[in-house]
């Protein structure tokens, strides 16, 4: 009986090490992957005449993100609310590149934001009025989200109060469907 309980002890104790050496090598090999993966990473920042580029590569892969121009809510097919301001410094465009080796990415999100005197409710009714098929996705109680997808490109209207005033926010995602 005491032979048993020797035996049964050595062998938990041999898995037990095992285990712990097996654990072991996993830290190390992640902590040696870790170290290659930062060493190994570049990260570049131009500007031009276009806009900033950031260029990020690692030996996995690499991000572009440049800047763009920005939105133009016409081109969009989404109309500006009548007598609505431009916030300055708020309008954006940037493309985004994913590469991955065999997956190669790029998406486009743009945006612009707007401001006006009227309420959420009635821009929120000239929204509903010209853009029939668009669809109210979030209502929460002092904004309204409405979106519109067609074949992968998204268009969004963001109707929000903030401060007495109401801000407006048109956004794209993706490259618009080819006409």
């Amino acid at each position: 009986m005491n032979r048993s309980k020797r035996r049964r002890g050595g062998v938990v104790s041999g898995v037990l090490i095992t285990l712990a050496v097996v654990f072991g090598l996993l830290i190390a090999a992640a902590v040696v992957g870790g170290l290659y993966l930062a060493h190994n990473t570049r990260v570049e920042e131009t500007h031009s005449a276009s806009g900033k580029s950031v260029e990020v590569s690692t030996p996995l892969g690499s991000v572009r993100v440049h800047e763009s121009g920005r939105l133009d809510p016409l081109k969009a097919g989404i109309p500006v609310y009548p007598g609505a301001a431009t916030e300055q410094g708020d309008s954006q465009s940037v493309s985004v590149e994913l590469d991955l080796g065999s997956l190669h990415q790029e998406v486009t999100v743009t945006a612009a934001h707007y401001s006006t005197e009227d309420s959420v409710d009635r821009v929120v009714e000239f929204y509903k009025r010209e853009l029939p098929h668009w669809i109210i996705a979030r209502k929460r109680r002092s904004g309204v989200r409405m979106e519109y997808t067609e074949r992968g490109y998204k268009r969004f209207i963001g109707v929000s109060e903030k401060h007495g005033r109401t801000h407006i926010v048109l956004a794209q995602v993706g490259e618009p469907p080819a006409i």
